[in-house]
């Protein structure tokens, strides 16, 4: 778990060093590239105060926003596809560690996400809160005989979703972190939190990468403490 500001500070750098140039950090932190050069090497760490001030730069809206702009492809009429994102680790590190500073203060112990696309930003959150990782699937896996199990009806193409929980991932006693690429109609997030529940633990909180439009708040908005979404798009679009 990032408990050192400073470190997270640095972490968020040399994340973001991967996505864009040093004119560009510079412009975003206000610090010179060589300053930057040498905390993103470790050459100097710091101090708290400095520390502080760079994760709130670096994590303000417009940036994380240009940072989305940049790799949401649209591939048709209010089409998207967002594998630039799911796929890129640095990308997801910046995202998880947004997960981190909207969650780490509500003593979550387990990740939970749905296969498939939401599997990769949630083994990023997971490792900077420093919880497990639970995944739902939409089959049973073998060798593994005791299930909590829930369905839901999917809306494109219509289908019944089954979704399978391991019966001894979660306990009584977990605090479970809801995460996402992407929040659509919240059916598959209203099962997840079922089976959840059904396991004993407790659904604390949703984190989503985007969300599509608002439908999703009445069947999820009163089950959990918190609900934070990257960037929220507006009307009725279908990501790929």
């Amino acid at each position: 778990m990032l408990t050192d500001i400073r470190i997270f500070a640095i972490e968020l750098l040399r994340s973001y060093k991967k996505v864009f140039k040093y004119k560009d950090l510079e412009a975003i932190t206000g610090l010179p590239a060589p300053a930057l050069w040498r905390y993103i090497n470790m050459k100097i760490m710091p101090s708290a105060e400095r520390a502080q001030e760079l994760v709130k730069k670096l994590t303000q809206p417009q940036v994380i926003d240009r940072v989305l702009r940049d790799n949401i492809i649209e591939v048709g009429d209010n089409i998207y596809n967002l594998s630039k994102v799911i796929y890129n680790p640095s990308l997801l590190k910046i995202f998880a560690y947004l997960a981190y500073r909207e969650f780490h203060k509500y003593n979550i112990t387990a990740v939970a996400t749905v296969e498939v696309d939401g599997i990769p930003i949630a083994v990023k959150v997971a490792s900077v809160l420093d919880t497990s990782l639970v995944i739902a699937r939409k089959k049973p896996e073998f060798g593994i005989k005791e299930y909590y199990q829930t369905s839901y009806l999917a809306r494109d193409p219509p289908a019944v979703v089954n979704l399978f929980l391991p019966a001894s991932f979660l306990s009584v006693s977990d605090r479970v972190l809801i995460v996402d690429d992407l929040l659509n109609t919240g059916r598959t997030s209203k099962a997840l939190i079922k089976l959840i529940k059904m396991a004993g633990a407790t659904p604390i909180g949703l984190f989503s990468i985007v969300a599509v439009s608002d439908r999703w708040r009445q069947l999820i908005e009163g089950e959990l403490e918190k609900i934070y979404v990257v960037k929220q798009l507006p009307g009725e679009r279908e990501l790929v």
